[in-house]
């Protein structure tokens, strides 16, 4: 994976540690906001005094401003521009958060021998726990959040001297420690697990994608395959499939070899680029006139071929081949900047109600019928029915 690619993935498994640290943001602070009021009760219940609701306030406002701001960025957490810049936000506000945690445990944390005091050490675990499980997704967030908690509790504790102070101190260093190595641990596994679930992502667009290029290959071999590169017309391998599938159905079929009158003549003298663009204009007229069941085809150099099928095939292949005729006059003004002289063209026709004569034998019809044409002093159009081979000069 290059540099850029590396650089998009991390971004992406930054987006989706957002969009997972946030997803339950309001449940969570509405739960912190409980704990505080709860542990502001049990304050006041055993010292008294209203200093304590001073602090629940400041929680309170806290959990707000943070609040706002997940919120915020969880509305564009899919497309955020910067998801490691808010990380880095929720993770100051989140260690705020916690330093105003502090006075529990510093100021109302007696020995662990009273009651209100183990209620404190139990919330201040459990509030953290709580943080860390829902940020497992990115484990600075619960860290910055739980560190000072328990740090202060572990260090009041110890202070108070007590063996049962230093016990509970020791189980509660030892659950900050086991749940900071769940929470990296986590991170580490929601990362990779993202970053795989990406590469496979990525793996079946590009396969996806492969797949289309070679469709597109495929249908560019099958279009090369069967077109006349230069005319853009079907080409001979499309020719013995229309006929031979024609003759076996048995459908009456006219088959027209249209061949340019001394088209060596025209390449000699005014060079091939005018040679292909007589034959590429033949094959626009081809187009341009071709009605439905007639199919002009490119059979190589200047020989060409059409093909009708259907009722009065015949009637219909003699009119088009007529109107080439006719079209084909008009190239002189044309191509008038390369001198083009007049350029004829001369077409055998042969036709079969699809009962007489095989593929192979309507084509050796129709070229005997051009070959006529030309001796006939070409620029004509001669007919041959079947294997009467009676010849009629048309024009």
């Amino acid at each position: 994976m290059d540099a850029i690619s590396s650089q998009h993935a991390s971004e992406e498994v930054r987006k989706a540690q957002l969009r997972s640290c946030l997803s339950n943001i309001t449940v969570t602070l509405a739960a912190n906001c409980f704990i505080a009021l709860s542990a502001t009760l049990l304050i006041f219940n055993e010292h008294g005094g209203l200093l304590i609701f001073g602090w629940l306030a400041a929680i309170v406002f806290l959990n707000m401003v943070r609040l706002v701001y997940g919120l915020r960025q969880l509305r564009i957490a899919a497309s955020h521009p910067d998801a490691a810049k808010a990380l880095r936000n929720l993770t100051i506000l989140a260690f705020v958060a916690g330093v105003s945690w502090l006075p529990l445990p510093i100021y109302f944390l007696d020995s662990i021998e009273s009651r209100s005091a183990a209620y404190i050490v139990f919330i201040m675990a459990g509030i953290t726990t709580g943080a860390i499980i829902q940020s497992l997704a990115y484990w600075r967030i619960s860290v910055a959040f739980g560190a000072p908690i328990l740090l202060a509790t572990i260090l009041k504790l110890v202070v108070q001297g007590q063996t049962v102070d230093f016990v509970i101190a020791t189980n509660v260093f030892l659950l900050m420690a086991m749940l900071i190595r769940i929470a990296v641990i986590s991170e580490s596994n929601f990362c990779k697990s993202h970053a795989t679930t990406q590469q496979a992502t990525q793996l079946a667009v590009s396969l996806r994608n492969a797949h289309t290029e070679v469709q597109k290959a495929n249908e560019t071999l099958k279009r090369l395959a069967t077109t006349d590169t230069l005319t853009g017309l079907p080409n001979r391998s499309i020719f013995n499939q229309m006929l031979a599938g024609l003759a076996h159905a048995h459908e009456p079929t006219a088959l027209a070899l249209v061949d340019i009158d001394q088209f060596k003549a025209v390449n000699d003298n005014l060079g091939h680029a005018a040679g292909d663009q007589i034959l590429c204009s033949l094959a626009l007229f081809m187009l341009d006139n071709a009605e439905e069941n007639i199919t002009p085809i490119r059979l190589g150099g200047d020989e060409f071929a059409v093909i009708a099928s259907g009722a009065d095939c015949a009637t219909r292949l003699m009119h088009y081949a007529m109107t080439l005729q006719r079209d084909m006059k008009t190239l002189r003004n044309q191509h008038a900047e390369i001198a083009v002289h007049n350029v004829t063209i001369s077409v055998g026709i042969c036709a079969d109600d699809g009962q007489e004569l095989s593929a192979s034998e309507l084509f050796a019809e129709a070229d005997r019928t051009l070959y006529a044409a030309k001796a006939a002093g070409r620029n004509c159009i001669k007919v041959s029915k079947g294997r009467s081979a009676t010849f009629s000069k048309t024009a």
